[in-house]
């Protein structure tokens, strides 16, 4: 066999690794917020949730109702938190073992579900 073709099907080899994107997969998650009932007297509007990446900043914000889930996908791997209007936070860390996190507001209470 000529070295010339070896050489030439290694390279090539290599290059459809490359364009097929030999990496570990993807680098972000997503969260959910599910609203199930509003804190006692409160005026019925909709929650203000505020997702936040790792290094603070605003990944996503939204308002959700009473009765509905609200996914926000790509949020980078780190530790993330999420903020409600109803004074609920909640923070947690995705990660590709664990890439998905779930918030759960009913009335006063906020918290984080599998």
């Amino acid at each position: 066999m000529d070295l010339k073709y070896l050489a030439r099907g290694a390279a090539a080899f290599l290059v459809v690794g490359a364009m097929t994107g030999c990496n570990s997969g993807a680098e972000s998650g997503s969260v959910s917020v599910e609203v199930r009932a509003m804190t006692p007297g409160a005026q019925g509007g909709p929650y203000e949730v505020k997702v936040r990446g790792s290094d603070g900043e605003l990944v996503n914000s939204r308002e959700v109702s009473v009765g509905s889930t609200y996914v926000i996908e790509d949020v980078p791997y780190g530790w993330v938190s999420v903020e409600a209007t109803s004074g609920c936070t909640v923070e947690n860390e995705l990660t590709s073992e664990s890439p998905t996190m779930r918030m759960i507001i009913e009335a006063d209470n906020c918290t984080l579900a599998d």
